[in-house]
């Protein structure tokens, strides 16, 4: 039997299916309380909370894994929260059940705010509920409860499961995750990515159907979850996954000169990697260096913004692991749909008073945050030179609209260089500066920007919604927000044309660099550069290997003549 669903995480899993459940929801407001002891109860428990949720944290596979969870342990320290929870109390409910009202209270008012955004935030709320509920009847950590038989296979398959659930599959036997919710872009699909666990979400099935132990295939790529295969699906799979299993293993090559990194012609393409401070995967150097390197989880800790010269040594030391290569590191990136909340008191005002955006996802966000904020935005700047001494190091400057934005930077830069030139402090003076094009305004200036960077860097996610007007966690208009539109494809030949102009390079660090049907495209535009998940380095180096120069150039004219999205995509497959 066949069930499609979402696909999450590439890859083939056959095995055999383990059911599992969601923890229980455990509470009673019936009995008469003591209100000095259940107000004790939830203060304990808050504190048993956090102390898991910072254990798991710590387990977190990577910078997206673990931004989520201090999410929801501030959630849990939120003042109004616990002054609802202790006014229910008060009221004479118990612990359980006080806390379970706050919860549904506030996830009510996120699902009818009729925001995207707020409405998943919704989900954090129940997480976080069962998670206190849990601590509070000192029940264990919160997992995954098998079938009454207690099977364990290789296969979980699921309604759902919290964030702490899918982190705590980290050292089990599981590997593929079935579930009958969720989207490509919500918490449980950016965690199973992260760890590398084939996923498929949103399965349409009842669990309740299957039985434990009963074999299963995951297919990552389609989206599709065999149950009790046939022989012939099952030889084919075997062969897939033989594949699969020989990618994996070239993958953890720690020498990337093995592979190829040109097309069949000879044409030299760069496979850089999109990378975390606080994630350097053994396989790094497959890649030809990194190519994005987000700072975000720096300033989300809990001692407030990294001192200057914190910053320094990380940055250093992710230079240092990719030695004779460059490292384009992107200054600070938050706003918008971005996770704002961890970061404290010490970002600009004007940040965090969310609530007076109408519109986030066209507000102070990107370059705009951090020159809003000077002190900041020079503290990271200068941390960034001192790393480059001695290094190869670039930095990359986030949702630019405008030219007078780069000048302001480089205004800012030439003050840093002055100050360490006072402290006699060595750096490099001609660090290179680029410039994410993700905007529709940086693609009208495009040639103007050129003037001012050294390089250009695609996002094609955001690139993709801004062009479109379509929000891409809108499933509603999620087709139109795609890489295969032609609004979107004629913008990266123009960003193309307009870099070309001054001779600076133009790498795509977006979702759509390591789909490999679009590559072709790409690399005819002319596009050299790409940055993708250190997973995908050697998926996008074989793609390349396999093209030519001319073909990839007939096949970018053609597919640029073409406006239907449909088309295009059967053109580009």
């Amino acid at each position: 039997m066949r069930y499609q669903g979402i696909p999450v995480q590439k890859g083939v899993v056959i095995g055999y299916i383990s059911k599992g459940t969601a923890t229980l929801e455990r509470h009673d407001g019936s009995d008469r309380i003591d209100v000095d002891e259940e107000r004790m109860r939830f203060f304990d428990a808050l504190l048993e909370y956090e102390s898991r949720m910072k254990k798991i944290a710590h387990n977190a596979p990577g910078k997206d894994a673990s931004d989520i969870v201090r999410a929801q342990i501030m959630i849990a320290r939120d003042a109004v929260f616990s002054d609802e929870v202790i006014a229910g109390i008060e009221a004479g409910m118990k612990a359980e059940t006080a806390v379970d009202k706050a919860c549904k209270k506030y996830s009510e008012k996120l699902q009818e705010s009729g925001d995207k955004i707020f409405a998943e935030r919704s989900n954090d709320l129940l997480e976080v509920k069962n998670g206190i509920i849990s601590a509070m009847e000192g029940s264990g950590e919160e997992g995954v409860a098998d079938a009454e038989t207690g099977f364990v296979g290789n296969i979980l398959v699921s309604d759902t499961l919290s964030v702490a659930q899918i982190i705590g599959l980290k050292n089990s036997p599981i590997k593929a995750v079935v579930l009958t919710t969720g989207t490509a872009s919500s918490h449980a699909a950016v965690i199973l990515r992260s760890m590398g666990i084939v996923a498929v979400l949103g399965a349409e099935l009842d669990i309740t159907g299957l039985e434990d132990g009963q074999e299963g295939i995951v297919d990552g790529e389609t989206g599709q979850f065999i149950v009790a295969p046939a022989g012939v699906e099952r030889d084919w799979y075997q062969r897939k996954l033989k594949e699969y299993e020989v990618e994996k293993t070239l993958a953890r090559i720690p020498d990337g000169k093995s592979l190829p990194s040109t097309t069949s012609d000879g044409e030299k393409i760069e496979v850089l990697c999109n990378l975390g401070t606080d994630d350097l995967p053994e396989h790094i150097r497959l890649s030809d260096g990194a190519g994005l390197v987000r700072t975000e989880i720096l300033f989300a800790q809990k001692n407030g913004v990294p001192s200057e010269e914190i910053q320094a040594a990380i940055y250093a030391k992710i230079a240092d692991s990719f030695p004779g290569k460059n490292a384009v590191i992107r200054v600070l990136d938050i706003g918008g749909d971005k996770t704002y909340g961890m970061y404290g008191d010490e970002l600009p005002k004007s940040l965090r008073n969310k609530e007076s955006e109408d519109n986030p996802a066209l507000g102070i966000r990107g370059i705009r945050v951090l020159l809003d904020d000077e002190k900041l935005f020079k503290c990271q700047l200068t941390a960034l030179l001192r790393a480059s001494h001695g290094r190869n190091i670039s930095i990359l400057l986030p949702m630019v609209t405008s030219v007078g934005e780069i000048k302001a930077v480089k205004q800012l830069l030439a003050a840093c260089m002055e100050d360490l030139n006072k402290r006699r402090i060595a750096y490099d003076k001609n660090i290179r500066i680029g410039c994410m094009i993700e905007t529709p305004a940086a693609v009208m200036c495009a040639e103007m920007i050129a003037k001012e960077v050294n390089f250009f860097s695609i996002g094609t996610n955001d690139l993709s919604q801004y062009i479109m007007c379509a929000d891409r966690g809108n499933s509603a208009v999620s087709g139109l927000c795609s890489i295969y539109q032609n609004p979107v494809l004629r913008a990266v030949k123009m960003v193309c044309e307009s870099a070309a102009k001054y001779g600076i390079p133009v790498t795509v660090c977006g979702e759509a660099a390591a789909q490999t049907d679009v590559l072709p495209f790409f690399i005819g535009a002319g596009i050299r550069s790409f940055s993708v998940a250190p997973s995908c380095v050697y998926e996008v180096k074989t793609a390349i290997s396999k093209l030519t120069l001319s073909s990839c150039r007939q096949l970018c004219g053609v597919v640029l003549e073409e406006s239907d999205d449909e088309k295009i995509r059967e053109i580009l497959k």
